[in-house]
């Protein structure tokens, strides 16, 4: 969903101040990718915490897509950032405490 409609609905009205946002996050999610492949593909380094964030792997996209419909002014957007957000995220967070209690 949050990558189709965004093309299948109209921007509002762009709010540029949430551009650096929506740029933060994707620097962070990829950032994030590069430190899984240069661990050697472990996949317990797609769960582990980065500051204060438990599952940064699961919240980035979240909040890129969140902030990206905060820029385009589309509630459509944030709406699919939202159904991600609540299957996402949980699911991370139940992969990475059963990572942990190994």
């Amino acid at each position: 969903m949050c990558l189709v409609v965004p093309v299948i609905t109209r921007p509002g009205e762009l709010d540029p101040w949430w551009a650096p946002v929506v740029m933060v996050a994707l620097i962070s999610y990829y950032a994030l990718w590069a430190r899984y492949l240069h661990s050697g593909r472990a996949w317990v380094e797609l769960y582990r915490p980065t500051l204060a964030v438990p599952v940064p792997m699961a919240v980035a996209p979240v909040v890129a897509f969140l902030a990206a419909a905060a820029w385009l002014s589309n509630p459509w957007i944030a709406a699919a950032a939202v159904v991600l957000a609540a299957g996402h995220i949980p699911a991370a967070v139940l992969i990475a405490r059963a990572a942990t209690s190994r």
